[in-house]
């Protein structure tokens, strides 16, 4: 009874993260067809080139995942809406490990059926040229050993962010709010070089449905790495800190006089 309940909480949590990663991808998708699906570089200024619309399409992104993570739904399951951030949370002792694949699997079907909507919705325009299906690519040039050398970077550092926010009462708070802006920051930097997405959920759907599944396993398997390594460091560092907040310090704690064994 209590095992059945168990992945009864774990269905529904996989279902709610779908859900949200769906509304995420849709979000993002709505932007890019409004931002870059107008675009129109003949006209001049810095609002129409790329450059001037990620300034606009950053904060969307990046506080779009903070109000995920600070609704009602994203409170049940931590709003992750990335595999990377799950297996982060799985490290981190956050998230059980009967909920990894679950949770993950949710993001990847979400992704998928966040931009299927933004296509059914937005119509033809949305697999036009500009927009293409909200798929990433990186700058002409890029290999995709640079990609996975930015993405693991990124990731790393907005894990770590995570991290240091979740073990923290007095940073708790401002979690969700430092992972937005770091998002944010990210895109503004890496969005028009690599591409800036650190989440495999943010380029799944677009990479499968606009047939551009050529560097999907570098932004699939990049932002994980990074994520695994953050936790490393900074479930090592806790535990050193914990392990010399235990230990006393003898020249203090001996008695005036008592000779050191």
């Amino acid at each position: 009874m209590t095992r059945n309940l168990t992945w009864r909480r774990t269905l529904h949590s996989a279902l709610l993260e779908l859900a949200l990663t769906a509304l995420m991808l849709f979000v993002v998708a709505t932007t890019v067809r409004w931002l870059m699906g107008t675009l129109d570089p003949a006209s001049g200024g810095w609002w129409n080139t790329p450059e001037g619309r990620l300034l606009a399409l950053a904060p969307l992104s990046g506080y779009t995942v903070t109000a995920v993570m600070l609704s009602p739904w994203g409170r049940v399951t931590g709003g992750h809406i990335n595999p990377a951030i799950t297996l982060a949370m799985w490290r981190y002792g956050r998230t059980p490990g009967r909920d990894v694949a679950p949770f993950i699997a949710g993001q990847l079907v979400g992704s998928l059926l966040g931009i299927a909507a933004g296509r059914l919705v937005w119509g033809p325009v949305f697999a036009s040229p500009a927009v293409d299906y909200a798929v990433i690519r990186p700058a002409p040039g890029w290999s995709w050993a640079a990609v996975a050398l930015i993405e693991t970077a990124t990731m790393f550092v907005i894990v770590a962010v995570a991290g240091i926010g979740v073990s923290s009462r007095r940073l708790g708070p401002f979690t969700a709010w430092a992972v937005g802006t770091m998002i944010g920051i990210q895109i503004i930097a890496f969005g028009t070089l690599s591409g800036g997405i650190a989440n495999p959920a943010r380029e799944f759907g677009p990479a499968l449905l606009s047939g551009s599944p050529s560097l999907l396993p570098v932004y699939l398997l990049a932002p994980p790495l990074g994520a695994l390594a953050a936790t490393v460091v900074i479930n090592g560092v806790a535990t050193h800190r914990r392990t010399t907040a235990r230990t006393p310090d003898r020249a203090i704690a001996l008695p005036s006089g008592q000779p050191r064994s």
